[in-house]
């Protein structure tokens, strides 16, 4: 059992064991193929691993079932529904406009989805925007770690110098995300010393 004591050590086997299920983002249905040799990942695949770590932390972060496990369903799906149009844009790379435009294109394709699901996906995007309630905060910052699990092992490390991504960028905003789920920090600290240890970030 993990504890906020437990070792780097101890914290990266976790991440190993967790990691687990992140082998279904890369076995491909109907008998296809993927090039592995250059690292990708879907927004889908992204919102997948997001529903695993949440069922990681969750308990940890909320032993009283105090959040809305639902709820913070809803939110983790539904963030990213402008990106169905505008794409995936590298966070230090996205500026105000970039965010206006997703956010523009969210209102177009939550019309274009059923009726019974346009209130809800909209209701729960301008909800996680906000990052208000208790519940969009859980998945804000199940948001910004996320990450650090897919780009755990040694092989994927070298994309942090390929994008010009510095320790402070890959870092600051998941602290500042985990500033109140003391398990989520801990998991991000043993990755920070780790991939540091590993000279992961351009100079």
């Amino acid at each position: 059992m993990i504890t906020l004591d437990s070792t780097d050590e101890e914290i990266l086997d976790e991440m190993r064991r967790i990691r687990v299920l992140y082998t279904l983002k890369h076995t491909m249905r109907y008998q296809s193929v993927r090039d592995h040799d250059v690292h990708s990942e879907s927004v889908a695949e992204h919102l997948f691993a997001m529903q695993v770590i949440a069922q990681y932390f969750l308990p940890l972060e909320d032993p009283h079932g105090q959040l809305d496990r639902i709820r913070i369903n809803e939110l983790m799906l539904f963030h990213e529904l402008g990106e169905i149009e505008t794409g995936d844009i590298l966070f230090h790379r996205k500026n105000d406009a970039d965010r206006e435009a997703e956010k523009q294109a969210a209102e177009r394709v939550a019309r274009q989805l059923p009726e019974a699901l346009q209130h809800i996906a909209l209701h729960r995007l301008h909800e996680f925007d906000a990052c208000e309630t208790a519940e969009a905060l859980f998945a804000d910052a199940i948001d910004k770690i996320e990450p650090i699990f897919e780009m755990f092992e040694e092989s994927v490390l070298p994309a942090f110098k390929r994008l010009h991504i510095t320790r402070d960028m890959a870092v600051a905003r998941k602290r500042d995300a985990a500033e109140h789920f003391p398990y989520m920090r801990r998991f991000l600290d043993a990755w920070e010393n780790r991939a540091v240890s590993l000279n992961t970030f351009p100079a």
